[in-house]
């Protein structure tokens, strides 16, 4: 018979293997509960578990509260969940660990305006930015594109978050504002979202800007960040997270609006952001994001 020493070893060494078998749960948070909401973004992060099971098993699970960025950066701070993804800022890269690979390779700083579906007139082509700066826009108030309008000189207010945006689509709809600056990837599922809404797509304006959409981590987990490069690094080179982005409804229409030579561009800086790519579109070209990503890697390994 076994000694009651030699089976209490036995049994925390089963333990421990079971525990080392158990996938760690990697709990990332998003604004909203729809499936669609993050689809993207959320394979991606799968995917990237699934390549680099050097790092251990994992698997990625919803925090069980949609919420909206502020809250979702608490959450990360005090490491109630592991990722969440955001358009960057100087100061969101001091509140949580960010892992500088564009993942809507910039377009998210391309801005086409929603208006009132009857006042597309007071947006000629020939509108000067003065012009623009008199009128009054929306945008919601914890977003880092708030400050970047803002800083320009646009009459920009914040509106608290609300769900798919309601309160800045129902804001255009009533007259209460001007226009709600919207990045190219998201706006005609917003328009369609919102279609019984009197509201439409600006036809002669584009605002540009230095804007990126990045995976963020938890400061209480900074092992993950490493993964993450190496995972964007390997899909990257494969091939994979080009097939990822093309295969999102939004792709052909926001690259068709982003590089639209009928429409007239409004350049603008971005005094938030201090790390910025000349290359950002790595679906047109992927070498310089390859070169970048390798780098990141040599940096975090021992």
């Amino acid at each position: 018979m076994l000694s009651i020493r030699l089976y209490s070893v036995m049994l925390l060494l089963l333990a421990s293997m079971k525990a080392n078998s158990d996938p760690q749960e990697v709990i990332f948070t998003r604004a909203f509960a729809d499936k669609d909401y993050g689809h993207y973004h959320v394979s991606i992060l799968k995917r990237i578990l699934e390549l680099t099971p050097e790092y251990g098993n994992a698997i990625a699970l919803p925090h069980p509260h949609p919420m909206p960025q502020a809250r979702q950066i608490l959450k990360l701070q005090n490491g109630e969940a592991h990722i969440m993804w955001s358009a960057t800022s100087d100061q969101r890269e001091q509140q949580l660990l960010p892992v500088r690979f564009p993942l809507l390779q910039g377009l998210a700083g391309y801005r086409v305006l929603v208006i009132n579906a009857s006042r597309q007139d007071q947006f000629p082509a020939t509108m000067t930015f003065e012009a623009l700066q008199g009128y009054v826009g929306v945008q919601g108030d914890d977003w880092p594109d708030l400050k970047v309008l803002q800083h320009s000189g646009l009459k920009v207010e914040g509106a608290p978050w609300s769900l798919w945006f309601t309160t800045m689509f129902t804001s255009v709809d009533k007259g209460l504002v001007d226009y709600f600056p919207r990045n190219v990837i998201e706006v005609f599922n917003d328009l369609e979202r919102h279609q019984q809404k009197h509201i439409a797509l600006e036809q002669n304006w584009l605002i540009r800007y230095p804007s990126y959409e990045y995976f963020f981590v938890s400061p209480k987990y900074p092992a993950l960040v490493a993964r993450l490069y190496e995972g964007l690094y390997i899909m990257l080179k494969n091939g994979e997270l080009q097939q990822y982005f093309e295969k999102q409804p939004g792709y052909q229409s926001a690259m068709t609006l982003a590089t639209a030579t009928d429409r007239q561009h409004f350049e603008l800086d971005n005094p938030n952001l201090t790390v910025t790519f000349e290359q950002p579109l790595w679906t047109v070209d992927p070498r310089p994001m390859e070169t970048y990503l390798q780098r990141q890697q040599d940096l975090r390994t021992p």
